[in-house]
């Protein structure tokens, strides 16, 4: 792991090399609300490396070992919601578009003119931002269980779990090794003792709660991204699980059907995780999508 100094922050990042480069651009991977970096499978990561990509993994802002934004203070989620739903604006601390920022200033940091983005959940929207605001930096999109914003369309589930309001560390490592499970993949389960060791590696390298309501503020303020979708030019491909009991497939659809000319992969038994052998699911159309096969 190491730093990269990064429109203004510090990020920490991991570059997974290619024995056999098969793609210019590398492909840069974009995590969801509060996971972290160490989340993405090695497995997922091997597969496509394996196919000739550079693979780049990144903890977002607010999360991991990149930079807290603490300073900017904790918002008031209620009175938010309460804001958005009485159509008045509410500031937050940072906005989703100041995070496609930070991929952009990895990119110079590591030197990269281009990149293909992967972006899951709250990384998808990050994804959107930059397939319409910095389309000269990007290959191609892949945004994955994610969502347009749309009025029309479902919220994301409430959890049924209540993370403890304290700092012992064996019920921090109980509370997420459940959590993991709660939205996971049926057709590609994650077993307890894999669940339970990550959660483990997750709380004793980072626990901050106070980042993940930063970064769920910023998705909330971003509001609905629809009339930009329409005007995305890029080759985007759409993926979403029928068994995502976080966020719809509907929504993932509804990207699907608002970007011109997307690639629409829905997922038998996905949840709303990358379980073991997904990738081998998904793989060989990302990469036909990719143009390396």
């Amino acid at each position: 792991m190491a730093f990269a100094n990064a429109n203004g922050l510090s990020l920490c990042y991991e570059v997974f090399q290619t024995d056999e480069k098969r793609a210019s651009e590398p492909l840069i991977l974009i995590r969801g609300l509060g996971t972290q970096m160490v989340q993405w499978p090695p497995a997922f990561i091997d597969y496509f490396t394996a196919a000739g990509l550079d693979v780049i993994v990144f903890d977002n802002r607010d999360v991991g070992e990149s930079s807290k934004l603490d300073a900017a203070g904790v918002p008031d989620m209620m009175a938010l919601m309460a804001g958005l739903q009485a159509g008045a604006s509410f500031p937050v601390p940072y906005q989703i578009a100041d995070m496609a920022e930070d991929v952009i200033g990895l990119m110079d940091a590591l030197a990269i003119e281009k990149a293909h983005i992967w972006g899951m959940s709250l990384g998808g929207m990050v994804a959107q931002h930059l397939a319409f605001s910095h389309a000269a930096r990007i290959g191609k999109i892949i945004c994955v269980m994610s969502t347009s914003g749309d009025v029309s369309l479902p919220i994301p589930a409430a959890s049924g779990l209540t993370p403890p309001d304290n700092e012992d560390e064996g019920e921090l490592i109980d509370y997420l090794t459940e959590s993991l499970a709660e939205h996971a993949s049926p057709a590609f389960p994650t077993p307890f003792e894999t669940r339970r060791a990550l959660a483990t590696k997750v709380i004793q390298r980072c626990w901050h709660p106070q980042g993940v309501i930063r970064q769920m503020a910023a998705a909330l303020a971003d509001g609905s991204r629809t009339e930009r979708l329409k005007e995305i030019g890029l080759p985007f491909m759409v993926i979403h699980g029928d068994a995502d009991t976080l966020i719809d497939i509907s929504c993932g659809r509804h990207i699907a059907e608002t970007v011109p000319g997307a690639v629409w992969r829905p997922v038998i038994g996905m949840g709303h995780d990358i379980g073991p052998g997904l990738e081998n699911e998904i793989g060989p159309d990302v990469l036909a999508f990719l143009g390396l096969t």
